[in-house]
């Protein structure tokens, strides 16, 4: 009889079948879970160089992990963006759909 997990592996290669240093199978330990999701929380993304597109400034914000972009008399985008293309984008539609006209009451009679 072979050595081998469910999945055809040896259990010690096997992500969801190899035992943990706390006894347990690793895919099914609290600890081991929990240390990995705060490592992966650590992780700061680094600082991404600004650009310009079409007379405003697409800047990156890495605490937030966020894309804005700011016009030309400096006020920056409500929505955050998760990638430059989107910023980009939504840019372009900015541009497309021109000025907010301001909403009127509706008239009863």
């Amino acid at each position: 009889m072979t050595s081998e997990c469910i999945h055809g592996f040896v259990p010690e290669h096997c992500a969801a079948c190899r035992t943990c240093p706390h006894g347990i199978i690793t895919s099914r330990c609290g600890r081991c879970a929990a240390s990995q999701s705060a490592r992966s929380a650590k992780v700061i993304v680094a600082e991404q160089p600004s650009e310009e597109y079409q007379g405003h400034e697409i800047f990156f914000i890495p605490v937030e992990r966020s894309w804005y972009y700011r016009t030309t008399d400096g006020v920056r985008s409500r929505e955050s963006y998760p990638s430059a293309f989107r910023a980009r984008r939504a840019i372009n539609d900015a541009l497309t759909a021109g000025p907010e006209m301001p909403r009127q009451k509706a008239k009863r009679h």
